[in-house]
């Protein structure tokens, strides 16, 4: 039995790698900031968890900005559920309107928000940007070890192919 020589492993090994990085990614059709509104919510909670989210509404102030209004309620330590509310604002972010921004409005807005609310308080800027920070330092931490195991997945398959 003839055994392939290393180098066609090489692009089968980059395809594999990248087919399971897009799998990765691929997920809940969800807009990027109500996502990262609903993360920066979690980490605001001493048990993320325990959050059920209950309803969201987005509305738009063309040019100014978009609000992501997001309600959940939160298993207390009393075992009742508490109702909440969370709203993060975003300013427009678009030099002109386009077919795009017109079907998908998000679109015209920048992803980071510039302002939050917890039940009607607002957030400070320092506390905001904080936030913001940490939840970016996280999210970069989680892609490194997504890749990092799509590597090693896919070095796995390679000497096992060797092995053969």
């Amino acid at each position: 039995m003839l055994k392939k020589p290393l180098s066609s492993a090489v692009p089968i090994t980059v395809l594999a790698c990248c087919l399971s990085l897009l799998g990765a990614c691929s997920g809940s059709r969800e807009d990027v900031r109500v996502t990262f509104c609903k993360d920066l919510i979690s980490a605001l909670q001493s048990d993320p968890e325990a959050i059920e989210w209950t309803g969201e509404d987005n509305t738009f102030q063309r040019p100014e900005f978009a609000v992501t209004e997001l309600t959940f309620d939160v298993m207390e330590r009393d075992g009742g559920r508490g109702s909440r509310r969370a709203a993060c604002h975003y300013a427009y972010d678009a030099l002109e309107d386009t077919a795009v921004n017109l079907a998908y409005p998000f679109d015209a807005y920048a992803t980071l928000p510039y302002k939050m609310t917890l039940d009607g308080v607002a957030l400070s800027d320092a506390e905001l940007l904080r936030m913001i920070n940490a939840e970016q330092k996280r999210r970069g931490r989680q892609a490194l070890q997504t890749l990092q195991k799509g590597v090693e997945d896919a070095a796995d398959k390679v000497r096992a192919g060797i092995g053969q």
